[in-house]
């Protein structure tokens, strides 16, 4: 393995336990939890998955999204009331959280490539429609978990998708978009400071 090819994973690992480790501290503090109807509650613990698959990949990103389904679990079955109580399978709690990140990460390419092609398509959109694909992609399959379980009807389902989800949607795209601009523009600046010392050692080797 080469030093960019280590330094790539190295850096997947260290974001995967970073967003990893402010998942579990969302989840359990409840700061990441929104209280819902029927003693269940709606998360934006799904903010941290589609952050680290848009910065570090899929892998990164799936491994945030199995932190993100276990709390799920683990809190389902130690705290869990009412709806949250259905949580503490797997197939609710886990699953659809796994799903987060292949839906991010191949939108985000799909969208990227767009933005490549056409100025009328910036990359700012493509975070911010990735970021909204993620969110209706653990939505969609928790409560499509929860129809099939019996513990909600497609009524209740579609009312959430279009009330309840449309908010976290929007909070993850302002919350995604802000951070990617953020680390873009980061980035960027830093790559033109590494060009400007690498011009200026040229022209001091030239001078000699």
């Amino acid at each position: 393995m080469d030093n960019t090819k280590r330094k790539k994973t190295l850096l997947g690992v260290a974001l995967t336990a970073a967003f990893g480790a402010l998942t579990v501290l969302f989840a359990f503090t409840r700061l990441g939890m929104i209280p819902w109807f029927s003693g269940a509650s709606i998360t934006i613990l799904h903010v941290p998955v589609i952050l680290c698959t848009l910065i570090a990949g899929i892998w990164a990103g799936s491994g945030v999204g199995l932190i993100f389904g276990v709390s799920s679990l683990i809190l389902a079955a130690t705290q869990g009331t009412g709806l949250d109580l259905y949580f503490v399978n797997p197939l609710i709690s886990v699953l659809p959280r796994l799903l987060i990140a292949p839906a991010v990460y191949f939108s985000f390419l799909g969208f990227k490539k767009i933005s490549s092609k056409t100025k009328y398509f910036p990359m700012v959109l493509s975070y911010a429609l990735a970021s909204f694909i993620g969110t209706i992609t653990n939505s969609f399959f928790v409560l499509g978990a929860l129809v099939i379980s019996g513990a909600i009807s497609f009524e209740i389902m579609f009312t959430v998708l279009f009330s309840n989800t449309l908010l976290e949607a929007a909070a993850a795209v302002i919350i995604c978009v802000t951070v990617m601009v953020v680390k873009d523009s980061t980035v960027s600046s830093r790559n033109k400071k590494s060009k400007l010392s690498k011009l200026d050692d040229n022209a001091d080797s030239a001078n000699k």
